[in-house]
């Protein structure tokens, strides 16, 4: 579902690209075959010679005014816009629904529901819940803690979703903030107290803002979740839990050990914090989510040189670092403000071991630096600390030790050559040998969440092998699963999802990307049972709570009302349930 955040910056955009007072010159797509056929004559041709005079949007839905007349878009699903595209169709092949042709812009909508309505019912309707959009910079805390109270007899997953009370909440924000607020999705709202509703509160806004920030900047979003589509917490490590909730039963993911369905148990205090916008919004700037000018990378104003924050000077020229003047800037920062923000996976202090490898080339030798930004103490009996040996086997793995290493724990002053010492001792006795190049390629983990052995530090290297073939220990396919014939890579499990007699079956093809990918294809369910029709069985998997959920069964592929009574356990392996609106 495109959410909140994903409409704002469409909004955004047709308010930056397409100049008010275009005249609508022409206004065709699949939308407009399809009414004409349904209502003997083209709706859409009524706006023919209007002009463009503006664009809001509301939640989920934007609004484009024509004079007295509006379109209402809702992006559904997968909905998408373009302006001026070069081509009329999306990369999945579809084609626009709507094209609105002005005097010098096109804009076209993809896979969305679009309706024709007045434009002063839209603005009305902003007007009337502008307060309590959760991306709108309007947003009043005081009335939708108000809206929520409201709700009392409802489960807080509903009531999140629920367009009336929190317009622009989608799924993705649903899961994560509950999961801010430590409260499972099943408990009402009766049961919290105001504080906790104004955490609840608090919380969504905070995530929708990151939400916006992170599509803005075109920086991955899922380094941010906690749970959603996770396998395990983010916080705890504990397993996800998957099940549908609520009204319309859409597909929700909780940690049973951060998350409880007591809300006396839950001490707001205590609670962990992400280290990004989330309590830096409303707040004082001056803390540690935000980067301080003195944090930041600076360029020389001599020679253009791009200075490491902790120079004093220019490595180059030897000019002075800039003064940092402060500047009365205003403590209540706007939600689309473009300050630099900490995020997990960024860091602003200066690594504490650092690796220099040289790497000879055709065009002379280059200077790989691996640096370690972890927060560990060196042991005063050794020579090297853990991080830098983890460094050590890292570039081991790589096969960098081919040629001459040498280590520092300061930054290169290329100039001096400080970089050229070398280090003549080994931590835990590891021998030259084991710093051969391997003798095949490291496999590259292309799943989409890192190991969380990785986040947990560094293993003990002195009991480590090096295996030759420098495989990544983690993988995103199962073990069982085949490789592909073009790349000799295990294949990950899909199912098919276009209409037919197939549809939900389950097959492997090629892990790599769309654009390197071979042709390798290759059905999953050759093993599974066949149903008392004679065709083969579908797996799912159970998703409501208790004992069982998370299982893996069998049940007959046909569509519900024409299905046996077949059932059959799974046993455990990997399994994809065809469940739409997730």
């Amino acid at each position: 579902m495109v959410e909140g955040p994903g409409v704002t910056l469409n909004g955004e955009k047709i308010r930056a690209k397409v100049q008010k007072g275009q005249q609508m010159n022409e206004i065709k797509g699949s939308l407009t075959t399809s009414t004409k056929e349904n209502s003997g004559g083209n709706a859409f041709q009524r706006f023919h010679g209007c002009p463009y005079t503006g664009v809001e949007t509301l939640g989920k839905e934007l609004f484009m005014y024509f004079g007295a007349k509006a379109l209402r878009v809702h992006f559904g699903m997968n909905g998408s816009m373009r302006i001026n595209p070069a081509t009329k169709k999306e990369r999945n092949g579809s084609v626009p629904v709507l094209e609105v042709h002005l005097t010098n812009d096109t804009v076209c909508f993809f896979d969305s529901t679009v309706e024709i309505r007045l434009t002063e019912d839209c603005e009305q309707k902003v007007r009337a819940m502008e307060s309590l959009d959760v991306c709108s910079p309007k947003f009043s805390f005081s009335r939708s803690e108000e809206a929520v109270r409201s709700q009392s007899g409802r489960i807080l997953c509903d009531v999140l979703l629920d367009q009336a009370v929190m317009p622009g909440v989608g799924n993705i924000i649903k899961n994560e903030a509950l999961f801010d607020s430590g409260l499972h999705p099943a408990v009402k709202v009766k049961q919290l107290t105001d504080e906790q509703i104004h955490h609840v509160v608090k919380m969504t806004r905070d995530f929708t803002l990151l939400f916006y920030k992170c599509r803005k900047s075109g920086s991955p979003l899922y380094k941010h979740y906690k749970v959603y589509k996770r396998p395990q917490c983010g916080q705890c490590s504990h397993a996800i839990t998957v099940c549908r909730l609520g009204d319309n039963g859409r597909m929700t993911y909780l940690c049973e050990s951060c998350q409880t369905g007591d809300p006396s148990q839950v001490e707001l205090s205590k609670l962990p914090v992400r280290n990004s916008l989330i309590g830096w919004v409303y707040n004082d700037r001056n803390n540690d989510c935000v980067a301080q000018k003195e944090e930041e990378d600076w360029a020389c104003q001599l020679c253009t040189l791009i200075n490491q924050p902790t120079t004093k000077s220019c490595e180059a020229c030897l000019t002075p670092k800039p003064e940092v003047h402060k500047d009365g800037t205003n403590t209540e920062a706007s939600p689309f403000t473009t300050d630099l923000i900490k995020y997990p996976c960024t860091a602003f202090t200066k690594p504490q071991e650092e690796l220099k490898v040289n790497w000879r080339s055709a065009f002379g030798t280059s200077t790989l630096v691996f640096s370690d930004l972890s927060k560990k103490t060196k042991p005063a009996n050794s020579p090297l600390s853990s991080a830098g040996s983890h460094l050590n086997s890292l570039a081991a793995e790589r096969g960098l030790y081919k040629y001459s290493v040498c280590q520092g724990t300061t930054s290169p002053n290329y100039a001096s050559g400080g970089w050229q010492r070398k280090s003549a001792e080994l931590s835990n006795g590891e021998s030259l040998a084991s710093y051969s190049q391997p003798s095949k390629k490291m496999r590259i983990d292309h799943s989409p969440f890192p190991s969380n052995n990785a986040q947990n530090g560094a293993p003990n290297l002195g009991k480590r092998k090096i295996q030759a073939t420098g495989r990544s220990p983690s993988t995103s396919s199962s073990p069982s699963a085949p490789c592909c014939k073009s790349h000799r890579r295990p294949a990950v499990l899909r199912a098919v999802h276009k209409d037919g007699e197939n549809k939900g079956r389950q097959f492997y093809s090629c892990s790599l990307p769309r654009e390197t990918k071979c042709n390798f294809f290759e059905w999953a369910d050759t093993h599974f049972p066949s149903c008392q029709h004679g065709k083969r069985c579908l797996m799912r998997t159970v998703l409501k709570l208790g004992p069982n959920n998370g299982r893996n069964f069998y049940t007959c592929s046909l569509q519900k009302g024409k299905q046996c009574e077949f059932f059959q356990w799974a046993q455990n392996g990997p399994g994809i349930s065809i469940l739409p609106g997730c």
